[in-house]
């Protein structure tokens, strides 16, 4: 078994997944709205600075910005459908870098 070959076997299997071609077809609709596109943009850096602070109490400011953002966003069905199949693909890439920590866990004697 090698390793690499598996490895781009994952990639293909993701680009073949539900979630990965249900990005990309929002990413080309949400592409035909400059706006959108900006505002989503704009939102998904002020989550990540929120994000930043896990454990933390966030700068209010960034949660009331990203607050505002999402309910203008929300409006937006095609922002909608952009962030929800961002949310599906993370969520896959987060399973999955999962199951491959476990086994770097493993080989570090964590587990």
């Amino acid at each position: 078994m090698n390793v690499y070959d598996n490895a781009n076997e994952l990639a293909k299997a993701m680009r073949e997944s539900h979630e990965y071609k249900k990005l990309k077809e929002a990413a080309v609709v949400l592409e035909k709205d400059p706006d959108a596109k900006k505002m989503v943009n704009e939102y998904l850096m002020v989550a990540q600075e929120v994000a930043k602070h896990q454990g933390k109490t966030p700068d209010q400011a960034s949660v009331d910005k990203m607050q505002k953002l999402q309910g203008i966003l929300n409006l937006n069905a095609d922002a909608v459908q952009y962030l929800n199949a961002l949310i599906r693909f993370q969520m896959m890439l987060m399973d999955v870098t999962n199951t491959i920590q476990d086994v770097v866990k493993e080989a570090m004697g964590e587990k």
